[in-house]
């Protein structure tokens, strides 16, 4: 009866480690939703997700021209959620929950079984979580934009939550955890992770690697030991990255393209920039203080665990501090301004939080009375995310109805084009083109038919249209769908060259 009596309490303080996780993450998604709508659910990347799901769902002929990422998890997470019916920006709201709840779910991993305070401890670093991307604002502003890019359907969010199980699943092999099942975890889970994502490599693979290799030099591990970890990870990665074989056709920028040393100057000086621009705002210091903060912990918490030969929880300790480092080194080999690649900042320092839970002893109706403000502000949040998405966009809405309305083709660039593919019913109605009006192969269906194209969509931010000779923007009639323009061509064909990408 003890027994049984043990084991549901394990269950309860699980279920309320799971609702306790939900409600700051519908007020993430709320303020997301509220603050950050363009990013959520029309900025360019964004849409792809849902552009391939509803592409699959039409049964449409299938020939997407990718990046090195192929968004396979997240476009089967966004598929199901989908069968709803909910609709394009309810599912991507809905989608941002699971991600937020996927990520308490890697953490939870992290956090140990059987042991005082795991549940607590989760619960912390989840809060912790949400409480960095309540400090970042609305993702307009200047400086760094991490943790809220979870929310999105696009920006790695598999990519992290399979960074934490892998985590979690090391430090529960090194807490003696069944070895083989543990290690076929890993290998399962480094394999999907480096199919749809080879960033994941550098953001768990290799410091699972060397945090493995310093803790047997240190003589924390047992050889064998560190051989398995090391092991699983490597030949899931291998796994991974040859799977990616058959879908070399649709990937378009080799990651080789990606690495551009020649530009670290220029990368480092736009970290320095959006750094400077993090601790210009009142919330962007905390931000960055809380970072700093639970990176130092990290460490400290990490020796600890080494002088008492605590390798579990050193090992994930390391690991939350390398990887960062290695996203850091990253971002200047690959000379790059996507500040995306350095999410590992803020998804594991939170991690010393789930292994070393602060001791907090409040009152039984403190207790209460905080669960009951959380989930009141769960609650709050439903109907705020809610109206988020089901918030009209009236020149969306222009530009799609016209061009159903016309029943012809038309074509627009990149950012200007993606979001008004996705709410037409048949989106091969706009083609994806660059400003000299050659089809732009990225992030798009190339098994779309293309018919003759009489008008161009365009934005404000649009670099000008050279047309070919004898075409002129004055001969369109400009029809003003607000932040969008028109140009209707009539019977007028505009010749497209040759695809590009």
């Amino acid at each position: 009866m003890t027994q049984v009596g043990a084991v549901r309490r394990r269950g309860a303080a699980e279920v309320a480690g799971w609702v306790a996780a939900l409600a700051p993450a519908l007020v993430a998604v709320a303020v997301v939703a509220s603050t950050s709508s363009w990013l959520l659910y029309r900025d360019g990347d964004s849409v792809v997700v849902a552009l391939m799901a509803d592409s699959l769902r039409r049964g449409d002929p299938q020939d997407w021209a990718l990046s090195p990422v192929l968004f396979l998890p997240e476009t089967a997470v966004y598929a199901g959620l989908s069968l709803f019916g909910f609709g394009t920006a309810a599912t991507l709201t809905l989608n941002a929950v699971v991600n937020l709840l996927a990520v308490y779910g890697g953490i939870r991993l992290v956090a140990g079984r059987r042991r005082a305070g795991a549940v607590r401890g989760a619960v912390f670093a989840f809060a912790a979580f949400v409480g960095l991307i309540l400090l970042e604002g609305p993702a307009g502003m200047p400086g760094l934009h991490l943790a809220l890019l979870t929310a999105t359907t696009t920006y790695y969010s598999a990519t992290v939550v399979a960074t934490l199980v892998v985590a979690g699943l090391v430090r529960r092999l090194l807490d003696g955890a069944p070895v083989r099942r543990v290690l076929a975890g890993i290998v399962v889970v480094a394999a999907v992770s480096t199919l749809t994502n080879p960033l994941f490599v550098v953001w768990c693979v290799l410091p699972v690697v060397g945090v493995v290799g310093i803790l047997l030099y240190g003589r924390r591990l047992a050889p064998r030991t560190a051989s398995s970890v090391a092991g699983a990870v490597l030949i899931g990665a291998a796994i991974g990255y040859l799977a990616r074989a058959p879908f070399a056709g649709n990937i378009v920028a080799a990651g080789g393209q990606y690495l551009r040393p020649d530009q670290a100057d220029a990368a480092l000086a736009h970290v320095a920039g959006a750094i400077g621009g993090t601790i210009g705002r009142w919330d962007g210091v905390l931000w960055s203080v809380a970072v700093l903060a639970l990176l130092v912990a990290c460490g400290v918490v990490g020796m600890r665990a080494w002088r008492r030969r605590d390798a579990a929880v050193a090992a994930v300790c390391a690991i939350a501090v390398a990887a960062p480092v290695a996203a850091t080194l990253l971002v200047v080999v690959a000379g790059t301004d996507a500040d995306r690649y350095l999410q590992p900042w803020v998804f594991l320092p939170i991690l010393v939080l789930a292994v070393a839970p602060p001791p907090v002893s409040v009152p039984r109706a403190v207790g209460v009375a905080t669960a009951g403000a959380l989930a009141l502000a769960g609650v709050v949040a439903v109907p705020l995310a809610a109206a988020a998405a089901g918030r009209g966009d009236a020149d969306l809405a222009c530009v799609t109805r016209w061009v159903e309305q016309s029943g012809r083709t038309g074509a627009g660039q990149f950012w200007t084009v993606r979001a008004p593919k996705l709410a037409l019913a048949d989106p091969s109605q706009l083609v994806q083109v660059d400003h000299t009006l050659r089809p732009y192969d990225w992030l798009v269906n190339r098994g779309e038919r293309r018919g003759p194209v009489t008008f161009l969509v365009e934005g404000a931010a649009d670099a000008p249209y050279e047309l070919p000779a004898g075409l002129s923007p004055l001969a369109a009639t400009p029809v003003a769908c607000g932040r969008y323009t028109i140009l209707d061509f009539g019977s007028r064909v505009l010749p497209l060259g040759d695809p590009r990408n």
